[in-house]
């Protein structure tokens, strides 16, 4: 059952007029929530960061990015949008309603951005502190290990370091389908004669899924030997 996030919220953050502009999506009104989840961001990258740097004083600077790329990244965002249905607040306008945006990924996520900002702008540091705190809480006990938050590049990077081999070649192309933009991406390996496609709404999420693919491929031949 999803909770409700205002019952986390200070009465200066509930009635003031950022609050409305937090939940504001730009579908809706010129007045909306762009500058604010601009802000926001930077407010919940810094205190993460500030977490992490003291909750693992031994970790290199690449785990700790890691780390917080896992935390601070739209998915994280939005499942914790979804944990207290913030979608149902957000004032969309008629297209953005019609289209399912009360539970698009990318619009709650800004949401809460947003919120985090406004939160710090009348509660202060200590406030959005704490607000961030509670509302990452079952993130931040559960942190995956290290070498599960690299991701595919970085792993298949890795591999082929090791076994003293060349690093992967990547070719990304743009592909424009009824006005949908994705991208593709041709992932070789030639000292293994490997060449692996990914699809992707992103360059990035199509380099990851070759990248994948090329590892699982270099797994299988590494069984077979």
């Amino acid at each position: 059952m999803s909770k409700s996030i205002e019952k986390l919220l200070s009465s200066k953050v509930k009635n003031s007029k950022l609050y409305l502009d937090s939940l504001t999506h730009r579908s809706a009104s010129n007045q909306n929530n762009e500058l604010l989840e601009f802000f926001g961001d930077a407010i919940l990258g810094f205190i993460i960061a500030e977490f992490l740097y003291n909750e693992f004083p031994n970790d290199d600077e690449g785990s700790l990015s890691r780390k917080r790329s896992y935390l601070v990244k739209k998915e994280t965002l939005s499942k914790i949008a979804l944990n207290y249905n913030l979608g149902s607040n957000i004032i969309l306008g008629e297209g953005e309603k019609k289209s399912g945006g009360s539970r698009r990924d990318s619009i709650i996520s800004d949401a809460l951005e947003a919120l985090i900002a406004v939160v710090y702008i009348k509660d202060g540091y200590e406030g959005s502190r704490k607000f961030i705190y509670k509302i990452f809480e079952n993130y931040l006990k559960t942190l995956p290990k290290d070498d599960d938050l690299k991701d595919s590049k970085t792993k298949l990077q890795e591999l082929l370091q090791a076994k003293n081999c060349d690093l992967p070649e990547y070719v990304t192309i743009e592909i424009n389908q009824k006005n949908e933009k994705s991208f593709k991406t041709l992932c070789q390996i030639h000292n293994y004669n490997i060449s692996t496609e990914g699809l992707g709404s992103s360059k990035r999420k199509s380099q990851q899924k070759a990248a994948e693919t090329a590892l699982e491929k270099l797994s299988i031949m590494d069984k077979d030997k």
